[in-house]
């Protein structure tokens, strides 16, 4: 019998925002340019990742000075100006969340 793995689920998310909001994040690794449409970033010669232009977007957001609060407001800001403010902010926080999650696993991001 396989053991089956449910994906979080979004009020996971939404308690995982909640629970980091005041921690500021840093980048890790470098990054190494353009491939097609995704963004090439790398810990090392054998880590390598290609991220998604949203993912990619955040990452260069975790400065370390910058707290996920922080992160969200100019997230927000960065949309409206764009003229892309389709998305609700209870959505913002959960993508949010789930990249900081998906980059902190992989390694890309610590937490100062």
């Amino acid at each position: 019998m396989s053991e089956e793995h449910e994906a979080p689920k979004q009020s996971d998310y939404i308690s995982l925002y909640d629970s980091i909001v005041d921690r500021k994040p840093v980048k890790q690794g470098a990054d190494v340019g353009l491939s097609g449409e995704e963004y090439i970033v790398s810990l090392g010669e054998d880590k390598v990742f290609a991220l998604a232009p949203a993912a990619y977007y955040i990452w260069n957001l975790c400065d370390g000075l910058r707290s996920v609060g922080d992160i969200l407001e100019k997230v927000k800001s960065d949309l409206k100006e764009s003229g892309e403010e389709g998305l609700e902010e209870v959505e913002l926080k959960q993508i949010l969340a789930m990249v900081l999650s998906e980059l902190n696993s992989v390694g890309l991001i610590s937490w100062t």
